[in-house]
C-alpha cells in the first residue's frame, strides 16, 4: 500500500494510485480528537499536531496541516486577538482603522511572534513524527485576505471600490511578511504551503484581477522557488474566478461545494493544477447519511480527471458522524 505522501505526489502527476487522495480539512474535528478546546488547539502546536495525526489515521486523510485560523499573521502585525473557548480566534477591532495609518503595523519576524512561531513549531513536529509518510501542509493567508483581517472586510470592500491610496503599500508590506512566513515553514519541513484567500470570492473578477491576482501569482511563484508546492484555498463561489485562477498556477486548487465541480475540472484540464473538492461539508457530511455520502462522493469521482483530489468543499464540521467520514474514505479506493 502506498503511503499518503507517495499517493498524493503520484496523483498530482496523473500516475496510478491505490486510492484517490483524501484531503479533507480538519480543525474543530482535530481539536475534538485531541481532547482540546479550540482555544488550546489554536495556541498549542502540540494539540494541533496530535489532533491532525489522530484524524489522519482514523479517517484516512492523506495530509497533515498546520491550519487553525486566519489570525496568526494579524497577531504578528500587532492586532489584538480574542480566543473563544470553542470558537475561531478573531480580532475584535481592526488593526487598520480610519484614517488608515500603516505605521501601526508591527514589522515582525515570523520567528519572533508567538502565534506564527507556534505554526512553525507545528510543522517541525509533523516532520519529526510523520515526515516522509504524510505530506505536511503549512499555511499563510493570501495578501488580500490578510489585508481584510487587518482592515475589516466591509471597510476593505469600500476601500477597493474607492481605490484608496494606502492599498499598494499595505499589500507590499503583507506580501513581504507572508513570503518570510512561508519560507520559515518550508525550512521547518512543510511540503506544501496552503494559501487561504477567502475574501477573493467576495470581490468578483474585476477587483480580483486588479488587486489580488498578481499577489497570488507572486506568492505561488515564491513558494515554488523554495521547492515546495502550493494548495490555494478560496472559500465560497469562485466560479467567476476560475479562468483567472489558471494564471495563478497552484499545484492544488480547492473547490467549495457551491461551485460546479465538473466545470472546475474541465476549466483546468491541461493547466496543471489538481482540482480538489467538493462535497458539501454540512448537508452531506454533517447532516447526511450513507446514501447522500455515496451520491456526493460518486459525483465528484465521476467528474474528476486523472489528477483530481477529493475533499469536503471547506472544513469538516467537528460534529460530523464518524460513519460518514469512514464511508467517504472507503469510496475513494479503487
Amino acid at each position: 500500500m502506498m503511503t499518503s505522501k507517495e499517493r498524493l505526489y503520484a496523483r498530482l502527476q496523473g500516475k496510478p494510485v491505490d486510492k484517490i487522495p483524501n484531503l479533507n480539512i480538519v480543525m474543530g474535528l482535530a481539536a475534538k480528537a485531541a481532547g482540546a478546546s479550540y482555544r488550546e488547539y489554536a495556541q498549542d502546536y502540540r494539540k494541533l499536531v496530535e489532533g491532525n495525526l489522530i484524524c489522519a489515521e482514523r479517517y484516512g486523510i492523506d495530509a497533515v496541516s498546520a491550519i487553525s485560523d486566519p489570525m496568526r499573521e494579524a497577531s504578528a502585525f500587532g492586532a489584538a486577538v480574542s480566543f473563544p473557548e470553542n470558537g475561531v480566534p478573531y480580532s475584535p477591532s481592526p488593526q487598520l482603522s480610519d484614517p488608515v495609518n500603516l505605521s501601526v503595523l508591527r514589522r515582525a519576524d515570523p520567528l519572533d511572534s508567538p502565534r506564527t512561531l507556534d505554526r512553525i513549531r507545528a510543522v517541525e513536529r509533523f516532520r519529526e513524527r510523520v515526515g516522509g509518510q504524510y505530506p505536511i501542509i503549512g499555511w499563510v493567508e493570501g495578501v488580500l485576505a490578510e489585508l481584510a483581517d487587518l482592515r475589516g472586510v466591509n471597510d476593505l470592500m469600500m476601500d477597493l471600490a474607492d481605490e484608496e491610496g494606502y492599498l499598494a503599500e499595505a499589500m507590499e508590506i503583507i506580501f513581504d511578511f507572508q513570503c518570510r512566513f512561508a519560507k520559515a515553514q518550508v525550512e521547518a519541513g512543510a511540503d506544501f504551503i496552503g494559501v487561504g484567500n477567502a475574501v477573493a470570492s467576495l470581490v468578483g473578477p474585476a477587483l480580483y484581477q486588479r488587486y489580488a491576482l498578481a499577489y497570488d501569482r507572486r506568492t505561488v511563484a515564491y513558494i515554488h522557488g523554495l521547492g515546495a508546492k502550493v494548495k490555494l484555498h478560496i472559500c465560497g463561489n469562485i466560479g467567476p474566478l476560475l479562468e483567472l485562477l489558471k494564471q495563478v498556477a497552484p499545484d492544488i486548487l480547492d473547490i467549495d461545494w457551491m461551485v460546479d465541480f465538473k466545470t472546475a475540472v474541465d476549466t483546468f484540464a491541461g493547466h496543471g493544477a489538481a482540482i480538489n473538492g467538493n462535497v458539501d461539508p454540512v448537508t452531506v457530511l454533517l447532516q447526511g447519511n450513507e446514501e447522500t455520502v455515496r451520491r456526493a462522493v460518486g459525483r465528484c469521482v465521476a467528474a474528476g480527471g486523472g489528477n483530481t483530489l477529493i475533499a469536503a468543499g471547506c472544513e469538516v464540521p467537528a460534529e460530523t458522524p464518524e460513519a460518514n467520514l469512514l464511508l467517504m474514505d472507503k469510496l475513494l479506493y479503487h
